[in-house]
């Protein structure tokens, strides 16, 4: 086990470098749930991520000495498999939620913020300690819990990151495109510590897909997501290349106010067996050079 975690902490520098090197400012890993305790885990449970959190420092040292910010992601709501009956209630589960969160703040100060899905789950294939479910349902629900969340993030000087992605459950099913769902959705909330993210597109990662009309609409800060592993073709296993796709969004959204950066899937994503890692293996070349393409196209835009 040492030696694997070894290896693993190898990886992260080279990807690191790599990663800086094209111009990336910062890395996103998985995930809030395995690093954080809550007074309602079991012994067992606090172990295990106990563990993790014991794995992941050394992990962070790396980002952090390389320059780079580090942000975790979460979806929105996971839960500790076993414990469904003492978390029955919308309101314990909410309550549960925001406590993890600002522990998650309060123990890691190295990170610059949390990342948020709130649009989908882990699928059934699923074995793990934490399974995420869909939990907000309409606007209304996932604006109140939004303006709730926000407060904790402003106190710990960092960012809350709201990504729009859903796969159409529930009336906030369209938050990715339909613009009362996303007025409704972000009423009341903006700052300096909150930002939507959103793909480029208003569906998943497709080729050929006009700009997302709210990246105009919406007056919150605002980060566009490209996808360099492209999951439909391939994931890096063969030919892909995506400079000129990126090249137009950026000239679609030149002059958009409030857009504040870019984010990349390289490394993960998708519901393909295929396993090429970005910056890490030789033969995931076309990966390596999308995400170098969009760092070039887009950071000479931000």
């Amino acid at each position: 086990a040492d030696a694997f975690w070894r290896g693993v902490e190898e990886d992260m520098r080279c990807f690191v470098e790599r990663a800086k090197a094209d111009g990336y400012t910062a890395v996103t890993l998985d995930d809030v749930a395995h690093l954080t305790h809550h007074p309602i885990h079991g012994e067992e449970l606090r172990a295990e991520i106990g563990l993790w959190r014991e794995r992941y420092r050394p992990l962070f040292k790396i980002i952090r000495a390389a320059g780079l910010g580090i942000y975790l992601t979460s979806d929105v709501l996971t839960l500790p498999l076993g414990l469904d009956k003492k978390l029955r209630s919308r309101s314990v589960r909410s309550a549960y939620y925001r406590e993890l969160l600002e522990a998650c703040l309060s123990d890691w100060s190295e990170l610059d913020g949390l990342i948020l899905r709130l649009g989908e789950c882990d699928g059934l294939d699923v074995r793990d300690q934490f399974r995420s479910h869909l939990f907000l349902r309409t606007p209304r629900e996932a604006n109140r819990f939004l303006l709730d969340l926000l407060p904790i993030f402003e106190a710990h000087q960092r960012q809350l990151v709201v990504r729009t992605w859903t796969v159409g459950a529930h009336p906030i099913g369209d938050l990715i495109w339909h613009r009362d769902t996303l007025k409704r959705t972000f009423r009341g909330l903006g700052g300096a510590h909150f930002t939507v993210s959103m793909k480029y597109g208003e569906s998943d990662f497709f080729r050929y897909l006009p700009v997302n009309g709210a990246f105009v609409r919406l007056e919150q800060r605002k980060i566009v997501e490209f996808q360099a592993r492209r999951e439909y073709e391939g994931a890096g296993e063969f030919p892909s290349f995506l400079g000129w796709e990126v090249e137009a969004a950026r000239q679609a959204l030149d002059g958009v106010e409030n857009l504040v950066g870019f984010s990349v899937w390289c490394q993960t994503g998708g519901w393909h067996g295929f396993r090429r890692r970005a910056y890490l293996d030789q033969e995931a070349f076309w990966i390596d050079l999308n995400s170098a393409v969009i760092a070039r196209v887009m950071g000479c835009s931000m």
